[in-house]
């Protein structure tokens, strides 16, 4: 099918992205979601891009952003009406092996976490979308217990807060969460550092979207964190294991989202190769059930609308479950899509 052809067959859906690892697949990859089933059929080939881990929208431009894993770069897309991407050019982190992105909400700024060595980078945006030379580097200093895998630090996530003000930098590393802002000129300014428990592996933040409450998801212990905001700081309060049956194999969280609703929280494992639901209370985080994502190592997903896509890195499936909207429990899954080294899922 010629790419006119595929631009007028799927101008009218939603499109979602995928982020894949090159080594064992194809760049940026770009879906028509069917809407009844959910299902995904190809609507545009594959950008081009180096082990593009992790994706980010620009909401006010809507320009693709993508890591380059293993060569230290960022990259930016323009996207067509009909959603086909057109590469603007990459630069440089500074970092090895960035791993998460996320454009500021003034839509000024790129900024990208580089697990390797631990350190956040920022990136002015152009009128164009396109990016500037690196604008600032701040380098995490630190190790923890794990010999293996805390030897020193590894900065995994931007998160920014609801207000907007400041963002949280998660460092597996070093069992730290680092709260910074931006200054107008792009530079990084420490704000605070909050504690997490020590050998959990901090990775990923979701918000829960109307209390405040904080959920990490802990790597290397396999577990939950939850933080209350106390003052301008986060205090945490809680913890939970990252899945309702003890896994028989060491498990290694990834991704953590709330529900829209807030009712919800989900969690991917990897290792057991289950998404688990633990239902929100208010003594916190209730354990509902785990899973099987149909695939092997979820690497990340995504919730959108009342359907749950599921990156599996190892099997190169993202794997399509209903989420049924009274319990928040996905069913088993109804649709798969192959794609080789799948990393991460974006609405598009």
């Amino acid at each position: 099918m010629s790419i006119t052809s595929m631009i007028n067959r799927y101008a009218d859906g939603m499109l979602i992205y995928v982020g894949a690892y090159t080594s064992t697949g194809g760049g940026i990859r770009c879906y028509e979601q069917d809407p009844s089933t959910g299902a995904l059929t190809e609507a545009h080939p594959p950008a081009t891009a180096i082990d593009p881990s992790f994706l980010a929208w620009d909401a006010v431009k809507a320009n693709l952003y993508a890591v380059s894993e293993s060569t230290g770069g960022v990259e930016a897309f323009a996207r067509s009406d009909h959603g086909l991407l057109t590469s603007l050019g990459q630069q440089w982190t500074g970092g090895a092996d960035p791993c998460h992105l996320v454009v500021d909400p003034t839509g000024k700024f790129l900024v990208t976490a580089n697990y390797a060595g631990g350190s956040v980078s920022v990136h002015p945006i152009n009128e164009d979308g396109s990016l500037g030379g690196r604008r600032d580097l701040l380098e995490h200093g630190g190790s923890g217990p794990d010999p293996e895998r805390q030897e020193g630090p590894h900065a995994h996530m931007i998160a920014y807060r609801p207000s907007g003000t400041s963002f949280y930098v998660t460092d597996l590393g070093t069992d730290q969460i680092h709260e910074y802002a931006l200054s107008p000129d792009g530079a990084i300014l420490p704000v605070r550092e909050i504690p997490a428990d020590a050998g959990s592996g901090p990775r990923h933040i979701a918000f829960h979207p109307t209390s405040g409450t904080v959920y990490v998801s802990a790597e290397l212990d396999s577990s939950v964190l939850v933080y209350q905001p106390q003052g301008d700081g986060l205090v945490q309060v809680g913890k939970v294991a990252a899945t309702v049956e003890p896994p028989a194999e060491r498990n290694y969280p990834s991704h953590i989202e709330c529900s829209a609703d807030g009712r919800f929280v989900y969690v991917a494992n990897r290792g057991t190769d289950c998404v688990t639901v633990f239902a929100v209370t208010p003594d916190g985080l209730t354990p509902v059930t785990d899973v099987p994502t149909g695939g092997r190592w979820p690497r990340h997903f995504a919730i959108i609308g009342d359907l749950l896509y599921i990156a599996n890195q190892d099997s190169g499936t993202i794997t399509v479950a209903p989420i049924d909207q009274a319990t928040g429990v996905p069913a088993t899954p109804v649709a798969v899509a192959e794609v080789a080294g799948a990393a991460c899922v974006l609405a598009g």
